[in-house]
């Protein structure tokens, strides 16, 4: 008899996101989230709580007393060791924006891309050291 393939019980993923989000911070549930996609790409649950997730990333940057007045600068690790930072085309694009002189919101509307992601992939962008942004 042929056996039905096992399928891995999916995981209950508001209280897995909420206690990550408690113990370590929005961008390690990104990042565990976004594994967890490659297990359950079909799992509609588990893509809204990606959304939420980046939803709180995008709170977080631009939750600083500046908000939308800040400034993004190209950090000195940027600049002597760019290659080590394997940017991807929209990450790089908004790199090539960044001149010290415009604000996020100047940034935003100088994007192809909608706010929302454009506000996503500079706080990416920080989160790895590419970009500073002062509070």
């Amino acid at each position: 008899m042929a056996a039905n393939p096992a399928t891995p019980p999916v995981p209950d993923w508001a209280r897995l996101v909420t206690d990550s989000m408690k113990q370590y911070g929005p961008w390690h549930t990104y990042n565990k989230l976004a594994e967890a996609r490659q297990m359950y790409p079909n799992d509609l649950a588990l893509r809204g709580y990606v959304e939420i997730v980046r939803t709180a990333i995008v709170r977080e940057f631009l939750g600083t007393p500046k908000g939308l007045q800040a400034v993004p600068r190209l950090s000195a690790e940027f600049l002597t060791n760019f290659d080590r930072f394997n940017l991807n085309a929209q990450e790089g694009y908004l790199v090539s924006l960044i001149d010290g002189r415009l604000d996020l919101q100047k940034l935003t509307i100088l994007s192809p891309f909608d706010a929302f992601n454009t506000f996503f992939i500079l706080a990416k962008l920080q989160q790895e050291r590419a970009i500073t942004v002062p509070q």
